[in-house]
Parts: structure tokens; C-alpha cells; sequence
């Protein structure tokens, strides 16, 4: 396997991207460090004059970039999805790892899986709802006094360390469940929940979005995305007709 081969499944995707200039100057960053899959979330002038003069060479990254209306379409045929943020005025609900620490995983994991690196926009960042659908969460360390980098700047970063890092050994012979059955996964134990009265139904993503996080650090697979469907599938039909059983004709041989 050649480098260009792992490289092709790490994507990078901006979310709502204001700037026209940033997403070409994002896709200049991208081709010096060998990246080429550019995802556009509801971006601003993708194909401007500003954008394609600051790709420079690399325009055709832009001109090929994939563009979605929401993070969720982006990355539901991702396997392994590492957020991007400052860390300035948010609570650190998980853990932070710096580039030059995610960096080893990301290659690693890009030997096998399809890695994305989300970005948010230059005003807002990502929001709590977005980096609940990251496994890992990546914040570069800067000067207290002006912590945040320009966007281009954060992908650079963030692509050098990847570029330059060796790889770690992981098992990259497991295949992992993508985002799409993940996210039909998390919607379907948020059903589930709601129906038995754990969650609360005027504020659900409150509780979800924590579950969310801890489930999301396990490298789950398609077949334990089922087995984990199948536990909550037999909930329901607990909650709807196994409790009017005894309970020697519930239980399994």
C-alpha cells in the first residue's frame, strides 16, 4: 500500500465556511501535504475568483470538493471522524489531543478506514451537537493572548503533523461500522430511551449527546452495531408486549 493510497481516505471537510479565499486556501494546504478529498458543508462562494485564486495549483480540489447541506451527509460514509476546535470558552467534555498526538491514528486508521478532519466555520467553530458525532477531538496549542488560527492555518497544522508522523499498529484488519450506521444506531437507542422514560422527552440531546461521546471512543464494528440494535429492538418489544409474559417464557435456552 502507498502513502498515496492512505492519504486518498483522509477527507477534509469544512462546515459552513464563510470566507470563499479560506476554502481555496484550505485546498492549497491540502495538496502540499498530499490530501485531495475536500468536503463543503453549505459553504459561500465555492468556485469565486478569491477562492480559485488562493487555491493557486491546487484548484482543481475545489473544483472537485463534494458540497453537502448538513455535517450528518457528510460523514455518513466516514468510519473514523476526528473534530477540530479551540478550546477557548468550551468546556473540555472529552479528551483534546494535539495534532502531533492524533496525528499516529490518523495514519494508522487510514491504512484501513476512511478518516474525515472536520473543521467548523471561522465565526462559530463547531457546536456541541457537531463534535457529538466525532470519535476524537483535536485543539492546537497556541498563545493564550490569541488562540485561534486562521482556518487554512488549523488545516495546515493538523495535515503536517499527519504527513510527517509514522503510523502506530491499531488491528487495521477490522472493518468499522461507517457514520450512517452509527447515526441510525444512536437514533435508534434515542427511540428506545425516550420510550422507556429514560431520557426526557423537552430535552433528549442533553443525555444523547454525552452517550454519544462515550460510545463514540469504541472502534465498533458492523456486527457490533448489530448485536447493540438487537439488545434494543428486544427492549422495545419488552416495553411493549414481553412484560405481559412470565418471565420463564422470555428468557433463552
Amino acid at each position: 500500500m502507498t502513502i498515496v493510497d492512505v492519504f486518498h481516505r483522509i477527507s477534509v471537510v469544512l462546515v459552513e465556511t464563510v470566507q470563499p479565499g479560506n476554502i481555496g486556501s484550505t485546498a492549497r494546504a491540502m495538496s502540499n501535504m498530499g490530501l485531495s478529498r475536500l468536503k463543503l458543508v453549505n459553504p459561500r462562494g465555492v468556485l469565486s475568483s478569491e477562492c480559485l485564486k488562493m487555491a493557486g495549483r491546487a484548484a482543481e480540489i475545489v473544483t472537485g470538493a463534494a458540497v453537502f447541506n448538513s455535517v450528518e451527509d457528510a460523514l455518513e460514509d466516514e468510519n473514523v471522524i476526528i473534530a477540530t476546535t479551540s478550546s477557548r470558552d468550551r468546556e473540555a467534555k472529552q479528551r483534546l489531543y494535539s495534532p502531533r498526538e492524533i496525528a499516529p491514528l490518523v495514519r494508522e486508521y487510514a491504512t484501513s478506514q476512511k478518516v474525515a478532519l472536520v473543521f467548523g466555520s471561522e465565526k462559530r467553530g463547531l457546536t456541541d451537537d457537531h463534535l457529538a458525532l466525532c470519535q476524537y477531538v483535536v485543539t492546537i496549542p497556541a498563545h493564550p493572548g490569541h488562540p485561534v488560527l486562521n482556518l487554512a492555518q488549523a488545516v495546515m497544522v493538523l495535515a503536517y503533523e499527519i504527513y510527517n508522523c509514522q503510523g502506530i499498529d491499531l488491528n487495521p484488519q477490522a472493518v468499522l461500522a461507517s457514520q450512517q450506521s452509527r447515526q441510525e444506531m444512536f437514533d435508534h437507542l434515542e427511540r428506545t430511551l425516550l420510550r422507556i422514560g429514560f431520557l426526557s422527552s423537552s430535552n433528549p440531546g442533553h443525555i444523547m449527546n454525552s452517550i454519544r461521546r462515550f460510545l463514540g471512543k469504541a472502534e465498533l464494528t458492523p456486527r457490533d452495531i448489530q448485536i447493540l440494535r438487537g439488545i434494543l429492538s428486544q427492549i422495545e418489544w419488552f416495553a411493549a408486549e414481553g412484560h405481559k409474559l412470565e418471565a420463564e417464557k422470555i428468557r433463552k435456552p
